[in-house]
């Protein structure tokens, strides 16, 4: 499980992130991270979570915001209020490094689930399994959208095709070693980790080849 003063970085979508308040901090249910896009970043895709209540407080920088469905651009001192089951997305379209607090709630162990499929999607990227937005792989994501289905939901394809499809890859996945639970992808060995400090300079965003 992540632990409170753990740095983290997606090297594909631009994301860094040290966490603030770790899930193991409060039973599962909380987490408070401070997150540093690069310009240009932004989160591997539209998403939703279910049962999670998420708080943005930019504090340097801005973030642009899809808030179901509605665009804006929040600056220092905005808050950016994302309710359970509202479809967002965000990226970091200024000039500058945006930094950005974000908090997580849910009853447990609902953070603490979110915070492991972070790990696991950040060390796909870390390793050259996702694509150059950050979308896992068609095994590796059909895997972790069965696996944390709870906690993180991508808006497209609709629900009902990601039933269909995702739901029997998911399968297939696991048969062929795609398991988002593996030790390898958690701890503080795992590919999320980063050593600490702010990254000043924006990724490469190479498109990904292993499976």
């Amino acid at each position: 499980m992540p632990r409170a003063g753990e740095w983290f970085e997606n090297t594909v979508t631009g994301e860094r992130a040290r966490l603030d308040v770790s899930p193991d901090d409060t039973g599962g249910r909380r987490l408070q991270a401070q997150l540093w896009v690069q310009p240009k970043g932004a989160v591997m895709a539209a998403h939703v979570h279910d049962h999670l209540h998420e708080r943005f407080t930019v504090l340097d920088g801005e973030l642009a915001v899809v808030l179901d469905g509605r665009p804006s651009v929040a600056g220092p001192g905005d808050v950016v209020d994302v309710p359970p089951g509202t479809p967002h997305d965000w990226s970091n379209q200024g000039s500058q490094v945006a930094s950005v607090r974000v908090e997580i709630e849910g009853a447990a162990p609902m953070a603490s689930r979110f915070a492991e499929a972070i790990e696991v999607g950040f060390g796909l990227a870390n390793t050259g399994r996702t694509d150059d937005t950050g979308r896992p792989t068609l095994l590796w994501l059909a895997a972790m959208a069965r696996e944390y289905r709870d906690v993180l939901r991508l808006t497209s394809p609709p629900a009902g095709v990601q039933a269909a499809v995702l739901g029997p890859l998911a399968v297939i996945a696991r048969l062929a070693g795609r398991d988002p639970r593996a030790d390898w992808l958690h701890g503080p060995g795992s590919p999320s980790r980063a050593a600490s400090g702010m990254l000043l300079e924006c990724p490469a965003r190479p498109s990904a080849s292993a499976a």
